[in-house]
């Protein structure tokens, strides 16, 4: 009896800390990218009160009905397209990914036949010249920026292993059986996606090239087929940081688990790609509805493993099948509630979601930082920190806030943009001749852009360059003014979330006035006695807000 009682409070504390009904389904509806039909929606239409109510993460768009391929399901032109996705976001009152497989070649939605431009197949891009393939990539992400995309299910890093491979070899899906290869041309891809404001979403870990049989079509076992050299082009691309999104493969492989596939795997999930790999980004399922997991796995059983296993967003194309969105997040949170879904698990795939749409949102602003500004940045740091680096390539481990002191964005931009230092900046022109400049600037209203690689070193705090990501923030009237936004805190909080998970190495956020403070501390690498300057910004209660907002990140302050 006593064991009955402690079980029943035990469940009753469970259900108090759980979030009210509704807030508990618009966290399930944001890790969901479903397909719906229609190629024109109004208020009354299935998928339009579905995002109103469940704050859908995303939708996918496909050309063709999979079983009527006579019969249009989401695409018929550019003009009716760019109709349709502009009537999502005018319903969406959360972000929305509206998403699409547009590879190339015969993976494309996008096709010549409906007006759209011809890109070739992943196996012709490896026989262009580089410049041919950025050029066409970049015309392809253009398009889909276009037509209302933010997310694309590319680039594939399966490798051309498999001749007899009729889902990745035989459609050129692939970019060639060399991972340093596959990973050059996908970067091209993913850079050219990001230029646009184009999500990228690589695929399938981890590794569907060396596979006999479809996915698609049922169970597929790659068990004496695969190889590790199948990890390498992810390999290569997390350490460059460039992934923000993995898709997995519904492929079964004993080598890595003896009961699961991979989607529903956390030895793949948990331990290969995040603990092995150090994948920190955003796991999406494959369709969801395909029959290697289908024909296997009910509804709650696909479900539960799934985000039990790290997936973050599960995809449901209504292609080959049909799930109603109730269905769905009613399954999903049933399983929280029973226990059987950690509702910590929820919170975390909302999290990175979150940080997602974060950089989805970041506009990409380049200032010029083209041989002189980086043979600058290396003079630089060999006269003030006494290195001789290969690249400026840095490990970021501190976040330094700022104000432009400017009230204008394209003023502020402006002076960040030359390589070399204005005239009126004669209090440190004799430091360098190389221009101030900073990661990012984020102007009144909340826009993030991105003016440089966060990786790359600026020269904005001194003393601590070497290690600092740096964010200007447009304000701070005559150097003195408090003035900052409450829309300018809201996207420094995101961007410093988006930044912690992208590099956990960062430990602190200062303020820039709050910099001296770490004199005493191993980063300071400042060799000059005398070049200090002294600073305001960005402002005592604007720092505390964004402080407060990432509390939960335990990120140190200047003298920590």
């Amino acid at each position: 009896m006593r064991l009955l009682l402690s079980f029943l409070l035990l469940l009753q504390l469970a259900h108090a800390t759980l979030p009210d009904d509704m807030t508990l389904q618009k966290m399930v509806g944001a890790m969901l990218i479903v397909g719906f039909d229609g190629t024109t929606i109004d208020k009354e239409s299935q998928i339009v009160k579905d995002i109103e109510r469940y704050n859908l993460g995303g939708v996918i768009l496909f050309d063709r009905d999979f079983h009527h391929r006579e019969r249009p399901k989401n695409i018929t032109s550019p003009q009716q397209l760019k109709a349709l996705t502009q009537q999502l976001k005018s319903f969406a009152k959360a972000p929305l990914f509206i998403s699409v497989d547009q590879e190339g070649g015969r993976v494309a939605r996008l096709k010549p036949v409906y007006g759209f431009l011809e890109i070739p197949s992943a196996a012709k891009m490896a026989k262009l010249p580089q410049k041919e393939v950025v050029t066409l990539y970049n015309k392809q992400s253009s398009m889909l920026r276009e037509m209302g995309f933010n997310m694309n299910f590319a680039p594939v890093l399966d490798l051309a292993i498999e001749p007899k491979n009729k889902v990745i070899y035989q459609l050129e899906r692939s970019y060639g059986d060399d991972p340093k290869k596959v990973a050059k041309l996908a970067s091209i891809l993913i850079d050219a996606q990001t230029a646009h404001n184009v999500l990228s979403v690589a695929k399938h870990f981890p590794g569907h090239g060396s596979s006999l049989s479809d996915s698609h079509k049922g169970f597929v076992d790659i068990s004496t087929t695969w190889s590790k050299k199948e990890l390498e082009p992810y390999r290569l691309l997390i350490k460059e940081h460039k992934l923000d999104a993995i898709m997995t493969a519904h492929v079964f492989n004993k080598q890595l688990d003896s009961k699961y596939p991979a989607t529903l795997s956390r030895n793949v999930n948990q331990k290969l790609l995040r603990k092995q790999l150090g994948f920190r980004g955003v796991i999406i399922s494959d369709d969801m509805q395909m029959k290697a997991i289908s024909a296997h796995y009910s509804l709650k059983e696909a479900v539960t493993l799934a985000i039990n296993a790290g997936v973050d967003i599960l995809l449901f194309g209504n292609q080959l099948a049909h799930n109603a969105t109730k269905e769905i997040v009613d399954t999903i949170i049933s399983q929280v509630k029973a226990g059987k879904i950690a509702l910590s698990r929820i919170k975390e795939a909302n999290e990175r979601i979150a940080n997602l749409h974060t950089k989805q949102n970041i506009i990409q602003k380049p200032i010029i930082f083209k041989d002189e500004r980086k043979a600058m940045t290396k003079a630089y740091i060999k006269q003030h920190y006494g290195l001789t680096p290969k690249d400026i390539t840095i490990t970021p481990k501190i976040i330094v806030e700022h104000w432009t002191a400017v009230m204008s964005l394209e003023d502020s931009f402006n002076r960040l943009y030359p390589q070399k230092l204005l005239t009126d900046r004669k209090d440190i022109a004799a430091a360098s001749a190389l221009n101030v400049s900073a990661h990012y600037l984020i102007d009144r209203d909340g826009t993030i852009y991105q003016l440089m690689p966060d990786n790359s070193m600026a020269r904005h705090v001194i003393g601590l360059n070497y290690s600092a990501i740096g964010i200007e923030n447009v304000g701070g009237e005559d150097n003195k003014k408090e003035d900052l936004t409450q829309a300018q805190i809201k996207a420094n909080i995101a961007l410093v979330k988006y930044l912690k998970a992208k590099y956990p190495s960062i430990e602190h956020l200062i303020g820039h006035y709050e910099y001296r403070e770490m004199e005493k501390n191993p980063l300071w690498l400042e060799k000059d006695a005398g070049y200090r300057t002294k600073k305001a910004d960005p402002g005592e209660k604007f720092l505390q807000a964004v402080r407060e907002g990432v509390k939960d990140l335990a990120l140190k302050g200047a003298n920590e």
